[in-house]
């Protein structure tokens, strides 16, 4: 997704305050970018208390996620003349006095983990605690709370630790934080993640580290552990000074132990199996994951790219998928890029691997030096696998069309397949949609977009896409709305495509009155079972009309048909 903020420009949206506080009060944008442009235009000279307004307003926002609305007012806080407002925000939000967050739905875990109830709330909570000790006059006040989340049962495991491990973060608290994150890391009814991570914060403490250092060595040994969290443990303690030689050398067994297969006789249901067969699944992963860390740690790379080579066609992993990924890790070690490179390639043409993964190996190879040609070679012949789905085929097309060196080949792949009559609608429909979106070739692709929606041999449905599409493409938004209002009026295709035409033409600003129009019309030309759709299609059109004119009247722009 593209960041209006960051990506303006000079005289852009991070430096105008108009479009600053517009996009703060769009509430068609991701919540972090409300927050962000909010953030930014208080921190403009001159315009402190406009954005220290939104601040404020996007805090009490509830349709906003909570931990967005703490970042809100976290930033308040930091707003000259509003630290008050943005630390009792603050307090409020982790407190949660009001009963104003939903409280969480209690839920089974697994038997291997000691939580019983998941608090979706708990990573705001926490975060607004930590936040508040950052705020000039309440840093005994966040500790405080804290302290209470760290002791607090009904708190999901992860936040306990996170609460401690913040605490241990602040000044004169040190202790106070790192005896809860020692009881959590030796606390064997926590699961392994929660208890590697309480011990990595343990280490991280320059007074605990050798206590931090013991409990990883014990957890990265623990079988109890699974293998995820000992691999953990393992590579947090390579990582500290005096330890390396420890946790790469359980790095390397890690990594070479084989996961056990499970006994069938302990399938007493479809969902043991299923599980048993996950566990597998993961643990083998782990020993990817072991290998691809010893690879980082200084003096141990061609140690671990050894591990990834043999990793890479090992049969004793259940899953090709880890084989790739194996052969993808080695791609990224210097040295070893060849090597890696060639697995890549092998794999990648065994069509019992998954196509999506398949397709994702060979988008990423192109993109590395020294192995274009690898990858478009890959790319395309995935083109032309007819085991692949369509939009996965033309993907590979438009992949390959993306590459440095390779836009030509990559259009020419997509233009045969938008053209090929004996093809299906939906391949060529989406070998045009990729088209417009290779450089130099949006107004090849618009045009085919264009001739499928008026073409009669097509599908309807296709038809309906083709121009649905052709409205997103850059210059061609009023284009593809014209050609839905065609098909939404054009008796000769089916009631349900006309609706169809008619419900996407009123998910565009600047159309939905027609829209609304077009469906009551369509209201009569519809089976009596299907009237009640078509009114539900005009209602939730409707309401984003009415929507689109309070933003209209708030900025005094736009216009709405």
């Amino acid at each position: 997704m593209d960041d209006p903020i960051a990506d303006a420009g000079p005289g852009g949206y991070h430096s105008h305050p108009t479009a600053l506080a517009r996009l703060a009060a769009d509430h068609t944008l991701d919540g972090a970018e409300r927050v962000r442009a909010a953030e930014t235009l208080a921190f403009l000279d001159g315009h402190r208390e406009a954005g220290a307004a939104l601040l404020t307003r996007l805090a009490d926002d509830t349709t906003l996620f909570n931990f967005l609305r703490v970042s809100a007012a976290e930033a308040l806080a930091r707003v000259a003349g509003h630290r008050e407002a943005g630390a009792a925000r603050l307090t409020h939000f982790a407190d949660d006095t009001t009963g104003e967050w939903p409280k969480p739905r209690p839920r089974r875990m697994p038997k291997r983990r000691a939580t019983t109830m998941g608090d979706g709330n708990g990573y705001a909570r926490v975060g607004a605690a930590a936040a508040l000790t950052a705020v000039d006059g309440h840093r005994e006040a966040g500790a405080a709370l804290l302290t209470r989340f760290a002791e607090d049962a009904s708190l999901a495991d992860r936040y306990r630790v996170s609460a401690a491990e913040a605490l241990a973060g602040v000044s004169e608290h040190h202790e106070n934080g790192a005896a809860p994150l020692t009881r959590f890391a030796e606390n064997t009814a926590l699961d392994g993640h929660d208890r590697v991570s309480a011990a990595k914060a343990l280490a991280g403490l320059d007074t605990h580290r050798e206590t931090g250092a013991t409990l990883l060595t014990q957890l990265a040994d623990d079988a109890a552990v699974d293998r995820k969290g000992r691999v953990w443990a393992a590579t947090a303690l390579a990582a500290l000074d005096g330890h390396r030689e420890a946790g790469t050398a359980r790095l390397v067994r890690l990594a070479e132990t084989p996961t056990a297969k499970p006994s069938k006789r302990l399938w007493r249901s479809k969902l043991w199996r299923l599980e048993a067969q996950n566990l597998t699944f993961y643990e083998d992963g782990s020993r990817v994951d072991a290998a691809s860390a010893l690879a980082r740690v200084d003096d141990f790379h061609d140690v671990g790219a050894a591990l990834l080579s043999r990793l890479a066609c090992d049969p004793t992993l259940h899953d090709n998928w880890w084989h790739l990924r194996a052969a993808e890790a080695l791609v990224e070690l210097d040295g070893h890029r060849e090597t890696g490179a060639a697995l890549v390639f092998r794999l990648v043409r065994d069509t019992t691997l998954n196509s999506t993964q398949r397709l994702d190996a060979a988008r990423k190879l192109i993109g590395v030096d020294g192995c274009q040609t690898l990858g478009a070679t890959l790319l395309t012949g995935l083109t032309h696998d007819t085991t692949l789905t369509d939009r996965e085929r033309t993907s590979a097309a438009g992949a390959l069309g993306a590459a440095d060196g390779y836009r030509e080949a990559g259009a020419e792949l997509l233009t045969g397949l938008a053209h090929d009559t004996t093809a299906d609608g939906y391949l060529r429909r989406c070998a045009a949609e990729e088209l417009t979106r290779v450089d130099g070739y949006r107004e090849a692709g618009a045009e085919l977009l264009t001739a499928f929606a008026d073409d009669t041999t097509l599908s309807e449905f296709n038809r309906v896409c083709a121009a649905e599409e052709l409205t997103r493409v850059d210059g061609y938004r009023e284009a593809g709305a014209a050609l839905l209002i065609r098909l939404a009026k054009d008796r000769t295709l089916s009631s349900s495509n006309r609706v169809s035409a008619a419900r996407q033409l009123g998910r565009m600003d600047g159309y939905r009155r027609e829209a609304v129009h077009l469906l009551h019309g369509l209201c009569s030309a519809v089976d009596s079972e299907y009237v009640r759709w078509v009114q539900s299609y005009m209602h939730e059109v409707k309401k984003a009309l009415e929507e689109e004119e309070n933003r209209g009247g708030q900025t005094g722009e736009g216009h709405v048909r």
